[in-house]
């Protein structure tokens, strides 16, 4: 069947009038009371998030076919709020469905309330001529796999309609057990979440749905790069719906970065268009998908295939104006890298004034600010100086010329890109310089970079255009030195004629030096209005 949205979210808003017992508020009370409970640190402790009511119902919403024998999971089931809106659909139907649920949960103090939201499930939906048997799993979703579980033991991995999952979200070893059972996609650190969507789509017959709500993370970056080549050679993109604020998405927990619901289906040849929506956290019941082209959202140069999400429509067109540009950043010749000064491994050389006769200036994330480094800061508990002594050489850069740029955003900080110039023309900065560890300073890969190409640098990182960009390639709140080397960049000599032009201008001057950065790269002003509207 084909996917229509509007026809789901239009089903999802009728049927849950029409419900006579809302099934969805009943999980919520129970998984609210089993939260009032249990201790924070023994559900961060396990990676337990649970789903908001309204991400819920979209989610079961994304559903584009419910045939009369039907099939779902819910991995990571909790208290059961997934499959309690997969019920509130199926009840809304007419024609009688056949269901079958396998949940996953190996929280046995949630174990519970799981099962009192299948009995009401399976009463609500029996009392409207539909029939429901539902597994109660107390394993883990991703070590079926290696432990040969019923599935595989009734030649079955290949079974499910739909499978619906909120993972948790947590880092691994590469030795953990869950990460040796999908070896083939795991690089760097993994993170469980990944795992899981891998378990989901093997479970799926041909043509099955995966939705899952995840961080972002696994869109973009090295770590995710072979999980995201699996993915897309198994799995066709359906639907991407970004949740812009971590903060009003899951108000209880600690995720660090923008999360996504991916919807997509079981086949090998990715879909001519993606359909994009984004909110700023569970209030989507007005999100409205704009179909944008695969290869929009899908950018593959050499096999990354990072996963873009162009929501708004200013987004596709900054991104024409960015990727016009011929050349990368690290093809212009330029080179980032990160600080080398870990403060926790170098203590004996760390100072709290810089009067110290071998101190040198130690710029932190607080020294940077859009357009100015600011040293010495006053500032609890942190090092202004480095003791540049034989031992601590490796943790010193020669005085020359640089670009700062932060490596990390606050959490609900509009701005993902700060920079800042580092150029060694006062006293105090004819000494060499330490960079702590989350800072990533830009260099020349053979000579030293020119006054008017900091400045010119420093300009462009700190533009509304550039950072929007990035924006769309990157939901995380850590600067990836990686993801800049492989974006977009004008050349060296339009770098120097921003600097040239931007150094008459006061730093204070942002709307100033916005139009230079945009008249000299021959960007339209609309492009730049659009940028500051979405990112304000």
């Amino acid at each position: 069947m084909a996917y229509c949205d509007t026809d789901n979210l239009t089903t999802a808003k009728s049927h849950t009038r029409s419900v006579a017992v809302d099934l969805v508020a009943r999980v919520v009370g129970r998984t609210a009371e089993h939260v009032f409970q249990t201790p924070d640190s023994d559900r961060r402790a396990i990676a337990q998030v649970f789903t908001p009511a309204t991400v819920a119902r979209f989610m079961a919403a994304r559903v584009a076919d419910i045939g009369e024998d039907f099939t779902f999971i819910d991995a990571g089931a909790g208290a059961g709020v997934l499959a309690a809106a997969m019920c509130e659909r199926i009840v809304a139907m007419s024609e009688p469905r056949r269901v079958h649920a396998d949940l996953f949960e190996t929280d046995s103090a949630v174990l519970p309330a799981l099962r009192q939201t299948i009995r009401e499930c399976q009463e609500v939906l029996a009392s409207r001529g539909h029939h429901l048997t539902a597994t109660v799993h107390e394993e883990d979703f991703v070590l079926r796999r290696s432990a040969q579980s019923l599935y595989a033991q009734e030649s079955r991995s290949e079974y499910a309609d739909v499978v619906l999952m909120n993972p948790p979200y947590c880092k691994l070893s590469k030795d953990s057990p869950q990460a040796r059972a999908f070896a083939e996609i795991v690089h760097g650190q993994p993170n469980v979440y990944a795992l899981f969507m891998a378990a989901a789509v093997e479970l799926l017959r041909p043509g099955g749905e995966l939705i899952a709500i995840t961080p972002r993370s696994f869109c973009n970056g090295l770590y995710f790069r072979e999980f995201r080549r699996w993915l897309l050679a198994r799995m066709s993109l359906r639907h991407m719906h970004l949740f812009e604020s971590r903060r009003e998405t899951f108000k209880d927990s600690e995720v660090l970065q923008e999360s996504v619901v991916t919807v997509a289906t079981k086949q090998p040849r990715q879909s001519h268009e993606v359909l994009v929506s984004s909110s700023r956290g569970a209030d989507i019941e007005d999100a409205k998908p704009a179909p944008r082209a695969a290869s929009s959202v899908i950018d593959d140069p050499l096999g990354a295939c990072v996963i873009r999400l162009p929501a708004a429509a200013s987004d596709l067109t900054i991104m024409r104006a960015v990727e016009s540009w011929s050349g990368t950043f690290a093809e212009r010749g330029l080179r980032i890298s990160t600080g080398p000064v870990v403060t926790f491994r170098a203590t004996q050389y760390l100072l709290e004034s810089a009067d110290h006769p071998d101190a040198v200036p130690l710029l932190s994330m607080h020294n940077v600010r859009p357009f100015s480094t600011v040293w010495p800061v006053a500032k609890k508990s942190k090092p202004v100086a480095l003791r540049a002594v034989t031992g601590a050489a490796a943790l010193v850069l020669p005085a020359k010329n640089y670009v700062l740029l932060r490596r990390f955003s606050a959490k609900e900080e509009h701005r993902r890109l700060t920079a800042s110039p580092y150029i060694p023309t006062t006293v105090e900065r004819r000494r060499p310089v330490a960079l702590e560890n989350h800072i990533n300073y830009v260099t020349h890969t053979n000579r030293e970079l020119s006054e008017a190409e900091v400045h010119g640098l420093v300009a462009i990182f700190n533009s509304a255009l550039l950072d929007r960009y990035f924006r769309v390639l990157s939901g995380n709140t850590q600067v990836n030195a990686t993801e800049i080397r492989r974006i977009p960049f004008p050349d060296l000599w339009t770098v120097a004629r921003i600097g040239d032009r931007v150094r008459s201008l006061g730093w204070d001057e942002r709307e100033a030096i916005e139009d230079t950065v945009m008249d000299v790269l021959g960007v339209s002003p609309s492009v730049l209005s659009g940028a500051v509207e979405d990112a304000a």
